[in-house]
């Protein structure tokens, strides 16, 4: 049985989803991060040298990485669900989505996320200033890519995905997503 390591605030919820959409048994040991630090905590080094999650474990494998364990699951448990066949345009295309999610997509939003927490660390009478500069510097290396992630999204996403519903979740907003 596969075992999720899950880190709690982390992006081991794909995996969870994943095993859940296939039907799979699993087990989930739950870590917890440093209030403070938001680190993961040393146990998790444990199962795997950097400590962080996801990682999974099965059948004496560890597999860390989004993608790696996505990739694991379904070769070895998908029996052709949720994954195009091999050496077709649409497995290509799958492959790239499922590594643009850990790769391009990702890092705007990891700098967002780093760079919206660190007003709260400053002392108290340079919150404000520190804040007004962290705002601009995330729109700064946000803003200027949101929309050539966006059109990427329209050019590649079929119509039936982008019904009502669909384009008001891709509208520019203060979310920042890519």
């Amino acid at each position: 049985m596969i075992t999720v390591h899950h880190l709690n605030n982390s992006r081991s919820q794909r995996v969870l989803w994943l095993l859940e959409e296939l039907g799979m048994p699993y087990e989930v040991k739950r870590y917890q991060r440093d209030a403070k630090t938001m680190l993961a905590p040393k146990e998790l080094r444990a199962v795997h040298p950097l400590g962080k999650s996801p990682v999974i474990t099965d059948n004496g494998h560890t597999i860390a990485e989004t993608g790696a364990i996505i990739e694991y699951i379904l070769e070895n448990y998908g029996v052709g669900r949720l994954i195009p066949h091999a050496s077709t345009p649409e497995r290509l295309r799958y492959t790239y989505w499922l590594h643009y999610a850990e790769g391009s997509a990702m890092t705007p939003l990891l700098l967002k996320l780093v760079f919206s927490r660190i007003p709260a660390n400053a002392p108290g009478l340079l919150r404000g200033l520190i804040g007004s500069v962290m705002k601009t510097v995330v729109e700064v290396a946000m803003v200027c890519r949101r929309g050539v992630h966006r059109r990427r999204h329209h050019d590649e996403l079929p119509a039936r995905s982008r019904g009502p519903s669909r384009r008001r979740a891709l509208a520019p907003d203060d979310r920042g997503l890519p």
